[in-house]
């Protein structure tokens, strides 16, 4: 009995012994060290690298690239490792070429964010920078290289206003897709923009537990909830372009203002598309800053604008193919009626003017359009009346969106309607005369053009403008591939259209017709020229300004087309001298490209 109280008591002893000390324990880390240890499990957390996805490609219809990725290094600190805030500046500073306190800055204010988070310094450092950095790494505790992706343009400005252009994902990119990386680049214009679903591709990520201090700790039991994800690069996308029909139809035009659009009358693929002046893409990869951007788009000439697609413009005497088609649709003319022209047309007091000064005599039709008479058509749009001619205009596709995947414009077709809501006045008969010839308050942009050529050529049948042949996924399925895609018919029947056809074969090939000079040897050219005035052909102002825009709107061989182009020139004076010549060129490389078995 006795050496079991004494057995009892040893115990009771070791077992106070022990409890005071887990008392004293709980005291000091409770009370001593409680808000220590409070904010370090708080600060514990999970902490998650995101790995951005490479940027599908854009090549042309034949595979050749258009836009692809680079590889990008670029300088991230992780504020809570660095040691000394200063010391890392002062190294890297020389070498990045940017300012210590800058550098000190972004450090410090990434630190009262989020301490852990890595934070962007320098983005796409060359190889000598790399190396610096490298060599110095024992010094530079918290700094690391993150490889990235770089968009890049092999063949710079070419085709720029078609592939468009990226930016930094905004407020509005992260309400479409929430799981954007902050420093994400996604396509704000052109087909990096309407295509971007398929180019950006999805990105990856990693879990990983960051202690307080930043540490990673490695405990199996959590890490069974942590994720991972590989990032999936973009698809590829292949548009309907010709890369070498491109550069000529870009070199032809040359450094005047304008634009072209060339189609195949057969699909509607847009074989090029050229706008001038233009921007280099890979001038927004790096980002451009509040200065930079607003000289861009404060600049006169509108480098940003898609003149081919969002341009508007008076169609001139081009449009003077839907007049004479909406004419003979509605029999107020047919292919024998004549007017005579003295230079001149009058109604009331006013007097509308004929391009040709001594006038053109009597014509018919056929005649009228092959010389491009004004008085002419200024006739037959007083009888057709704006009513039945607004119908038409609407018919080939005028005053309505193409359905391109392209930032475009719709253009205006007048009617009353359009004028009494817009304008709140009424219609007067004289702005029926002037839009009998591609003027008054007509606006069109160069690709409805390009598709109405099309639709002529084509009998009739107005085809959507495609710029997407197929979408390629990273293993080489086919996501989407577009077919010929017909919006509508034109309003007027095939006969009409065989006459309309006839006539424009005659301005390029016959004798006193305005186009000539897109006359080619071996291949039937048919076309209309136009010449859109900007001021009064009355008027003394000479600036170039103010010189009329050059339109001629074509498509070959004649008698089997295959490819519609249309030119402008923007103030470049009248469509037969100027613009034919271009549309000449890019129709004799085509017929070239196509010997070769290239488109």
């Amino acid at each position: 009995m006795k050496e079991y109280r004494s057995r009892l008591l040893t115990a009771s002893i070791i077992l106070t012994q022990a409890f005071l000390i887990i008392v004293l324990r709980l005291w000091y880390m409770q009370i001593l060290k409680g808000n220590e240890f409070e904010k370090f499990s708080n600060n514990n957390h999970i902490s998650v690298t995101k790995y951005p996805a490479p940027r599908g490609r854009i090549l042309d219809r034949r595979g050749r690239e258009l836009a692809l990725n680079r590889s990008s290094f670029d300088v991230y600190v992780v504020p809570n490792d660095i040691t000394s805030i200063d010391d890392v500046s002062n190294i890297l500073s020389p070498s990045l070429g940017i300012e210590p306190i800058i550098i000190d800055e972004k450090i410090k204010k990434a630190y009262r964010e989020n301490r852990f988070k890595p934070t962007l310094i320098a983005d796409d450092i060359d190889r000598d920078q790399l190396a610096f950095i490298e060599a110095r790494r024992i010094n530079l505790t918290g700094v690391f290289i993150h490889v990235d992706h770089k968009r890049t343009y092999p063949y710079g400005k070419l085709a720029a206003s078609l592939l468009g252009y990226l930016g930094r994902a905004d407020r509005d990119d992260f309400k479409l897709n929430p799981n954007l990386i902050g420093t994400k680049l996604v396509g704000k214009y052109g087909v990096e923009n309407t295509m971007e679903t398929y180019l950006r591709g999805e990105d990856g990520f990693s879990q990983r537990i960051i202690d307080a201090y930043g540490r990673e700790i490695n405990w199996d039991y959590l890490e069974r909830d942590l994720k991972n994800q590989d990032s999936a690069p973009g698809s590829d996308i292949y548009l309907t372009i010709d890369l070498d029909l491109q550069r000529i139809a870009e070199e032809t035009l040359g450094e005047r203002s304008g634009a072209i659009v060339a189609l195949d009358v057969k699909t509607g693929e847009v074989l090029a598309l050229v706008s001038h002046p233009t921007f280099d893409p890979e001038y927004f990869v790096h980002g451009l800053d509040k200065n930079k951007w607003n000289r861009l788009i404060k600049d006169k000439s509108f480098p940003l604008l898609n003149r081919a697609t969002q341009g508007l413009y008076a169609p001139g005497s081009v449009f003077k193919i839907v007049t004479a088609a909406a004419a003979l649709k509605e029999g107020v003319i047919d292919e024998h009626t004549r007017f005579y022209c003295p230079g001149s047309y009058r109604l009331g007091r006013s007097k509308f003017r004929c391009w040709k000064r001594g006038g053109h005599g009597s014509l018919n039709l056929h005649q009228a359009i092959v010389r491009s008479c004004d008085v002419y058509f200024y006739n037959t749009a007083e009888r057709l009346g704006i009513d039945r001619f607004s119908h038409h205009i609407k018919g080939f596709g005028f005053g309505a969106l193409t359905g391109i995947d392209l930032n475009e414009r719709p253009g205006v077709a007048p009617s009353k309607d359009w004028k009494l809501k817009n304008l709140r006045r009424p219609w007067y008969t004289g702005e029926t005369i002037v839009t009998g010839i591609g003027q008054g308050f007509i606006s069109v942009t160069p690709l409805q053009v390009s598709v109405m050529t099309a639709a002529i050529a084509n009998n009739g049948i107005l085809l959507k403008p495609q710029v997407v042949k197929r979408v390629v996924s990273p293993n080489g399925e086919i996501v989407l591939e577009t077919n010929p895609e017909e919006k509508g018919r034109t309003p007027v029947g095939e006969e009409i259209i065989r006459e309309i056809m006839t006539a424009l074969v005659g301005v390029v090939n016959e004798p006193g017709g305005t186009g000539g000079a897109a006359r080619l040897d071996g291949v039937i050219v048919a076309g209309k020229t136009g010449t859109a005035q900007v001021i009064s052909l009355d008027s003394k102002i000479t600036s170039h300004e103010l010189n009329d825009h050059a339109w001629f709107t074509s498509y070959a061989p004649g008698d089997i087309p295959e490819i519609a182009v249309t030119v402008l020139v923007e103030h470049g004076g009248k469509g037969g001298a100027i613009a034919a010549p271009i549309a000449k060129e890019i129709i004799k490389a085509y017929m070239k490209l196509k010997e070769e078995g290239s488109v």
